[in-house]
């Protein structure tokens, strides 16, 4: 892999964002331990859980996708947003009592609440937490330091353009929690 090989751009339209929905969907289902494991279909997550995901948080401008330059292939996407606004929202809406149709759902939104009530011990501020949702790179792209990259230019957007101080990920494969703590110096 070139460096100039791939490019790492922010999601800013309707086309590209269904495309990486579809992607994220498809390498979920065939991929995540949790997804695989519960027999969740792409359609199903894609309808449930990366569409509804994408549509509410790619207007923020911090999700971004992975472009393969020579062929144009959108080969990886991150789906992030601003916590502080995800949080706002959940307390507008008060889907305490909804039940998502992907369990694993229902249990992220949980820890997600369990972080700003306990573990934070801070004011939840606009531009302070980013979240990063969900991520993922084709199966066949995988092992090529693409995934770090793409949350390496995350993390550097959402800090240097909007301020961000902290970032809260929620990981559910061993690939994704290497980057996270080993790569990028996280905490557990």
């Amino acid at each position: 892999m070139t460096e100039n090989e791939y490019a790492y751009e922010i999601i800013d339209n309707e086309t590209d964002a269904r495309h990486c929905a579809q992607l994220i969907a498809e390498e979920f289902s065939a991929h995540n331990p949790m997804t695989y494991f519960d027999q969740i279909t792409p359609t199903c997550f894609f309808h449930e859980t990366s569409w509804p995901l994408m549509k509410d948080m790619f207007p923020e401008y911090l999700s971004f996708l992975v472009r393969h330059r020579s062929t144009g292939e959108i080969i990886g996407a991150l789906i992030a947003g601003d916590l502080y606004l995800q949080h706002e929202k959940r307390q507008l809406c008060d889907t305490s009592n909804r039940l998502h149709a992907i369990p694993l759902d229902n249990l992220l939104v949980e820890m997600d609440n369990l972080f700003i009530s306990r573990d934070f011990r801070q004011e939840l501020k606009l531009n302070m937490v980013l979240h990063i949702e969900i991520c993922a790179i084709r199966m066949q792209h995988s092992g090529k330091g693409l995934g770090h990259q793409m949350v390496k230019a995350v993390c550097d957007h959402a800090r240097n353009k909007k301020g961000f101080q902290y970032v809260l990920v929620q990981v559910t494969n061993d690939a994704t929690r290497h980057i996270f703590l080993n790569k990028m110096s996280g905490k557990e």
